[in-house]
Formats: structure tokens, C-alpha cells, sequence
């Protein structure tokens, strides 16, 4: 009996329909706030190299412009706030948005700007085998404020951090750069109506 039901299961099997799994697309909150270290003596003696290549990435018609100020209850308001009054730092942007998980090829950059232009860059957040989080940021600091050899003439001098990382989520992540950082977090996006 068994040696009749095999085959017959198994051609019932091969002739079954194949159904693709539907496609679900999980959203996330993504917060993100970029500051300036202001520290005395920060370079001592290094000596940093200047770009003037743009952020990849952030191309105008290609980026998304990234959503609201967050509320002050926020995931990282309180840090936003804290680097704020410490003096040692200042917030260039602080911002929220909701985001869902898609493959590189398909997910959009999310454009970051400072209100006095001098942070230009993106946030790109993509699923491969993990989720990933690129940043790709210029700080340009005004004439005056950079090291400068005798004679030379008193330019613009941009910093750039660029960084791509495996992320977990609902933790916070640190991105650094001695002239600017970013704290990235990112978490599963609440459902209409949940608290």
C-alpha cells in the first residue's frame, strides 16, 4: 500500500501549483542625529585631507528629503539635547522618518542637510543578508577654521565620513569622525493606533 501511495502523493505534489510567498515589506523608524565636535586642540598635530568631491549618494532628483524634527520624547532626543548643552558639540541635524526595508538596488538614498548648509550627505538603509546602514556625509568648515600651511590661500575645507554598517535594531549606533559623528537608531515602525 505505502509503495502505491508514494508516487501518487509525489505526482499530486509535482502537479500542485507553486504559490509565491507574498511579498512583505517590514517598516521601520529611523532617527538619526548629526553633530560637530567643538573640542579644543581636537587635531593636535594630524593633518586632515580635504575633498572636494560631493557625497555619493545624494544627488538631488535622487534622494528622498528625510521626514520631521522628532518630538521631544524621541529615542534620541535626549542625547540630541544632552551633546547640545555640554558646549563640546552641536546638533547639525536631528530628524525621523519611516522607512521600509528594501534591497540596495531599489532603496533611495535620504538626504541630510544642516540648516546653515555646511552638513550635505545621505542615509541610505537597505536589507541584504542583514540590515545595513550607509552614511555618506561632507562637513565643510568656513574659511579660518582648518589647518592651513604659511602662504596658502584661506578656503573652504570639507570632511567627509563615509561608513557602511550592519545594524541591530533598537540599538543605538555610533558613527565617528574627529569633526562630526552621527547616533543612528533604528526600530521597528509602530502600527497606526498602537501606543
Amino acid at each position: 500500500m505505502r509503495r502505491i501511495l508514494l508516487p501518487i502523493f509525489l505526482m499530486l505534489v509535482s502537479q500542485a501549483p507553486l504559490q509565491a510567498a507574498p511579498a512583505t515589506t517590514s517598516t521601520y523608524e529611523i532617527e538619526v542625529v548629526v553633530f560637530e565636535n567643538r573640542l579644543a586642540d581636537l587635531e593636535g598635530s594630524e593633518f586632515w585631507t580635504r575633498t572636494g568631491q560631493e557625497p555619493a549618494g545624494a544627488e538631488k532628483d535622487q534622494a528622498l528629503i528625510a521626514g520631521e524634527k522628532p518630538p521631544p520624547d524621541s529615542s534620541l532626543s535626549a542625547a540630541a539635547a544632552a551633546l547640545e548643552r555640554s558646549g563640546r558639540h552641536h546638533v547639525l541635524t536631528h530628524l525621523r522618518w519611516q522607512q521600509s526595508a528594501e534591497a540596495k538596488s531599489v532603496s533611495k538614498p535620504v538626504r541630510l542637510i544642516s540648516a546653515g548648509g555646511e552638513l550635505d550627505g545621505a542615509l541610505r538603509f537597505y536589507l541584504s543578508r542583514y540590515l545595513i546602514v550607509e552614511l555618506n556625509m561632507v562637513l565643510r568648515e568656513p574659511p579660518g577654521g582648518g589647518f592651513f600651511g604659511a602662504g596658502q590661500e584661506q578656503v573652504e575645507t570639507p570632511y567627509r565620513l563615509n561608513e557602511s554598517r550592519r545594524i541591530k535594531v533598537s540599538e543605538t549606533h555610533y558613527f565617528d569622525h574627529p569633526k562630526f559623528g552621527a547616533l543612528v537608531r533604528v526600530s521597528p515602525a509602530k502600527a497606526a493606533g498602537q501606543p
